[in-house]
């Protein structure tokens, strides 16, 4: 009976969904006063899933514990959403409360974001994210680009900002996988 039990056991593992969170690429850069983030994996939740929670942005205080409040602020004429995010950007010691306003452009398997600058504490930004199906789950790449338009002291910039920004993408898609799973 042990053996069974055990044969039992081994087989239902095989039958759960996808949970190898994957982490091919997560890293982050600071030159000229520019961050770059490149978040790539395979996250174990199916595509729909992960779009799913990608496009809900009134949940995004689930998924991204440092969003403080998300809000649709208007659509424009090509059916693009603009959405308020209020941010707190901690690195250390330094914490500073972010706003942005995005226009965000979804097409099947695909998220971009793009900073309006005269709305946002940004000089500019572009967050653009792909995701496809491979293997029993879903391949995501992420790539941003953004230029605070207030002061980050170099030691923060090169260092604990950077740290943070891994970790906290890294964290991200974490609760995107278990999101998308739950839904």
């Amino acid at each position: 009976m042990a053996a069974f039990a055990t044969l039992l056991l081994g087989l239902l593992a095989l039958c759960r969904p996808a949970d190898a969170f994957d982490v091919r690429r997560n890293e982050a850069a600071f030159a000229n006063g520019v961050f770059h983030v490149v978040f790539e994996g395979v996250l174990g939740a199916p595509p729909a899933g992960i779009e799913a929670v990608l496009l809900d942005y009134k949940h995004y205080k689930v998924i991204d514990p440092r969003i403080k409040r998300a809000r649709l602020v208007g659509h424009d004429p090509d059916g693009s959403m603009r959405v308020q995010t209020t941010i707190d950007a901690c690195a250390g010691f330094f914490c500073k409360s972010v706003d942005r306003v995005e226009r965000f452009e979804h097409s099947p398997g695909r998220l971009v974001a793009t900073v309006i600058p005269e709305q946002s504490d940004m000089r500019r930004g572009i967050a653009r994210t792909r995701w496809q199906v491979e293997g029993a789950g879903t391949h995501v790449y992420y790539e941003a680009e953004f230029q605070p338009d207030f002061w980050v002291p170099s030691l923060i910039g090169h260092g604990l900002a950077l740290r943070a920004l891994r970790d906290s993408t890294l964290r991200f898609f974490r609760n995107v996988e278990r999101e998308a799973n739950a839904r």
